[in-house]
């Protein structure tokens, strides 16, 4: 009876050895919540993100300049509030923000419309949101307010969620 017993011990190691799966790394940031939003178009085509009656609603009524990677929007109001707006379906997403996020200058997490973003290069009228709309695609908002009078200059971040919610907002809507 002792011997069965080794036998089926070692049985079972060398059993269990082979049904055994190498672990997933540990996700380190949320997940993308519901349906991801395909924005790939739009990494070649940025200034495409929003329509003029979405940009009417930040005062801005001409064209966005294209400005690689992204695209950049100016009120017609002021010359010294800027937004730029890129799409990232490359650098590994949210999740490689977060792996990385040691060599963040200012990694702060948040949310915008409910998907995970950070906040970074945060201060002096200055603000960069990331938002994860897909597991490898990236929205990046960058606010650059030089003017004190508009409210953008006290909290780029918050305008710069407010700019990148319109467009997940926006796209998140469309139909394909």
């Amino acid at each position: 009876m002792r011997r069965a017993v080794i036998v089926f011990g070692a049985g079972a190691v060398l059993l269990a050895g082979c049904t055994a799966s190498p672990s997933e790394p540990q996700r380190l940031s949320p997940e993308i919540p519901g349906d991801p939003i395909d924005l790939t178009q739009f990494a070649t085509a940025p200034c495409e993100l929003l329509d003029q009656p979405q940009l009417a609603h930040y005062y801005i009524t001409g064209p966005g300049v294209p400005k690689p990677p992204g695209c950049t929007w100016t009120p017609s109001d002021t010359r010294k509030l800027t937004y730029h707006a890129s799409v990232d379906t490359s650098s590994g997403g949210i999740e490689a923000l977060y792996q990385h996020r040691a060599g963040i200058t200012g990694f702060e997490p948040t949310d915008v419309h409910s998907y995970p973003a950070i906040h970074h290069d945060a201060g002096d009228g200055h603000c960069t949101v990331q938002a994860g709309v897909a597991n490898d695609t990236l929205l990046t908002v960058t606010v650059d307010a030089t003017d004190p009078a508009p409210s953008a200059q006290a909290d780029p971040c918050g305008e710069a969620d407010r700019f990148a919610g319109t467009i997940i907002g926006y796209q998140g809507h469309r139909k394909p």
